[in-house]
């Protein structure tokens, strides 16, 4: 029996019993990685996948090293060469050069295929995932309504320019994992390979960069290749591995034996110490990478991000930094918050049931089951109950809003605000003016809030100054009548105000307080 043959049976049938060693080493890759530990410990999973961000801007530095000494990696006449780790990294560079250069800001959507010999509880042993990001890594949508960073986001700024030179890019990679200067040689290579692991496998990489990476693969001291290799979705591969040391088991990338691209990761023990009787203890193989029109879209769309999408992305950026920065989520229903919405002061609770506000010099307070209620003016007149916009955790059950930005358009446009262009949801729009002055700002604006305004159809944006002296941002609807501009604050995205027939009505104030009639 062949090596080939061998690992697909054991890729195919590996027991869920592993040894103590793997089970240590798979239990510490599934922890969050941190770029300030001591030691690189284990191969991350796709339970806790790292994704590296990078920028179209720093490729700059590496293609000139890439022209000038690449490679063709053409097969000559007569027997095929022996595959070194520095032919292997020839032609994966040049498939990688022919590849495609991909804004950052786009959205790609990205099928994984996770094979662990002993999955964490309540895990299956394979598991198929569809997960949305930026094609620089820099904001993940996993699905569910879990949004973050790519995880290694905070690494941006470190990556501003890399060394041309594979050598010094691998001492440069490495110390993005393992800034320690004292490092031994295997703790550098660990973390060298698993750097530049997480920035091949976590999106559509520049294709400088691409084949860069290749090139510093192959620099590194211990690494070594397989000229046949089987990942778990059963396609032919060849590898690059660095073979195991005491921070981390067995690391392998695998590309397609054909074309040379990226195919999957993994890490694995030798099940009786020989290079051909591997067992891998897991697995994350690449399906698909397709280029979407945004988060929640898995049709094929290769246009560039529209300047209303690249708002949205920045304004989720600005809301997931002030996320860090403390607690976040919608207060107590019962929690009273105070308004200035221009001249109006304006108190109700946080789930808005109950309102109050100063009528001729006096305050009036009513209940939404009380008489007044048809006299009152609502903070959110129409639109989605607070119980309906955060539901108990931890289950979302199906009154829950949306999660898919699309999907979440088509249900709002069922409320109606007194608009009469439907198709192009004006109603929608309405509802998600009501909402971020009513519960938006009350705690942290969803984000998929953004991505859905930035899908209706005509959207533009643009930065104004409003009434009140502020720079704000404005997503602009091409509507005859409702609400037609939403305002953010320019930096912060923090909720500002609305449009509607050309008057501004602007949030200048908001803070919770003890009761009706109390200001901050």
């Amino acid at each position: 029996m062949n090596e080939m043959d061998l690992l697909t049976r054991f890729r195919a049938e590996v027991p869920l019993g592993v040894s103590p060693h793997a089970e240590e080493l798979f239990e510490a890759g599934i922890d969050n990685h941190d770029a300030e530990r001591s030691v690189v410990r284990a191969h991350r999973t796709r339970f806790a996948r790292v994704r590296m961000p990078w920028r179209l801007a720093i490729a700059a530095g590496v293609a000139a090293g890439l022209a000038a000494g690449l490679v063709a990696a053409v097969q000559p006449s007569g027997p095929p060469p022996a595959l070194t780790a520095k032919l292997l990294a020839d032609r994966a560079s040049a498939a990688a050069l022919a590849g495609p250069a991909v804004p950052p800001g786009k959205w790609i959507y990205q099928q994984t295929l996770t094979y662990t010999a002993k999955p964490p509880r309540g895990f299956p042993a394979r598991l198929t995932q569809g997960t949305w990001s930026t094609a620089d890594g820099s904001l993940t949508d996993i699905g569910g309504g879990a949004w973050g960073f790519g995880p290694g986001h905070s690494l941006y700024s470190q990556l501003g320019s890399l060394p041309a030179d594979p050598v010094a890019l691998d001492r440069y990679l490495a110390k993005l994992s393992y800034p320690n200067a004292n490092a031994t040689r295997a703790n550098q290579d660990v973390a060298d390979f698993f750097t530049i692991e997480g920035l091949l496998s976590g999106g559509v990489l520049p294709p400088s960069l691409d084949a860069e990476l290749y090139q510093a693969l192959a620099d590194i001291p211990a690494i070594e290749v397989k000229s046949h290799v089987t990942d778990v979705a059963g396609r032919a591969g060849v590898a690059f591995v660095l073979p195991q040391t005491p921070q981390s088991a067995n690391l392998e990338i695998i590309l397609d034996a054909s074309d040379y691209t990226y195919l999957a990761q993994a890490a694995w023990e030798p099940s009786d110490g020989s290079p051909n009787s591997a067992i891998p203890f897991t697995e994350t193989a690449l399906l698909k990478t397709t280029l979407v029109s945004g988060p929640g879209s898995t049709e094929a769309d290769p246009a560039p991000p529209s300047p209303a999408e690249l708002a949205a992305e920045q304004a989720v950026m600005a809301l997931l930094n002030a996320r860090k920065s403390g607690p976040f989520g919608l207060p107590d229903p019962s929690q009273w918050i105070y308004r200035k919405l221009g001249t109006r002061e304006i108190w109700a609770r946080a789930d808005d049931t109950e309102q109050a506000s100063l009528v001729n010099g006096r305050l009036v307070t009513c209940a939404r089951s009380a008489g007044c209620a048809s006299k009152t003016t609502w903070l959110v007149p129409a639109g989605p109950a607070f119980s309906v916009l955060d539901p108990p955790a931890p289950v979302r059950g199906p009154a829950a809003l949306p999660d898919d930005p699309q999907t979440l358009l088509g249900a709002l446009n069922t409320y109606r605000t007194g608009c009469d262009d439907i198709a192009g949801y004006c109603n929608a729009v309405g509802v998600f003016a009501n909402m971020l002055t009513g519960y938006g700002n009350a705690g942290t604006s969803p984000v998929i809030w953004f991505f859905a305004l930035a899908d209706v159809p005509g959207v533009t944006v643009r930065t104004i100054t409003d009434t009140a002296g502020r720079a704000d941002v404005e997503f602009s609807f091409p509507f005859g009548d409702g609400v037609t501009g939403i305002l953010f604050r320019a930096g912060s995205y923090r909720f500002a105000g609305y449009v509607k027939g050309e008057a501004q009505t602007l949030l200048l104030q908001q803070a919770d307080v003890s009761g009706p009639g109390v200001r901050p």
